[in-house]
């Protein structure tokens, strides 16, 4: 089963990249028979990916058409990846009650690729994400027509942490109290693979 995990956020030093690499370190532990394909969308090969628009919407592409159909190559090649991957994994922050625009348009760029993927959200913020959870099982699940994962995962983040110098690295005691949501996220995420289909 390949995994493509996704890092929702473009900020540097960010909390998401340390919550990140704590999820990372949960997959390759309790989970070795996977393969994990990490993308930051900032830094990753083909990304960024472009803020303009094809002028053909994404709606119209057939699946045997893929990655073929897109004028820009970083689509293109962003088309290949999504299509690669078996299952999602969003590891995100919550700006201002929703999504952060790098990772919106991410999901914009594409459409048939999403369709019937399973998708799991590991959200961060003063409440634990909760705004921006909701708000992509809106966008994955009615929009993209993606089969989202009941369980999803908070990361309740103190003040020090959303305004001060504080980032987390990964290994950080605070995690083990997530250990058991982050796994039985990822036990959902295998179900919904298992149980195959595409919408």
């Amino acid at each position: 089963m390949k995994i493509g995990v996704i890092l929702g956020s473009t900020r540097l030093q960010s909390n998401t990249a340390g919550i990140t690499n704590y999820v990372l370190s949960i997959l390759s532990t309790r989970f070795p028979t996977h393969t994990i394909e990490l993308i930051n969308l900032r830094t990753s090969p083909n990304h960024p990916l472009p803020l303009q628009l094809d002028f053909t919407i994404p709606a119209v592409h057939k699946l045997e058409d893929l990655p073929n159909a897109y004028s820009d190559p970083l689509v293109g090649a962003w088309s290949a990846t999504v299509l690669s991957w078996d299952a999602v994994i969003v590891v995100t922050p919550q700006y201002n009650w929703s999504v952060p625009a790098p990772l919106k348009n991410a999901f914009d760029q594409l459409l048939t690729e999403w369709k019937g993927k399973p998708i799991a959200f590991m959200a961060a913020g003063g409440h634990g994400g909760n705004k921006v959870v909701a708000a992509l099982r809106e966008i994955c699940g009615g929009g993209l027509k993606m089969r989202v994962a009941e369980k999803a995962v908070g990361f309740k983040l103190a003040m020090d942490y959303i305004a001060g110098d504080k980032r987390f690295v990964g290994d950080e005691e605070y995690f083990k109290d997530y250990e058991a949501a982050v796994v039985e996220c990822v036990k959902e995420l295998e179900g919904l693979v298992a149980a195959g289909g595409r919408m």
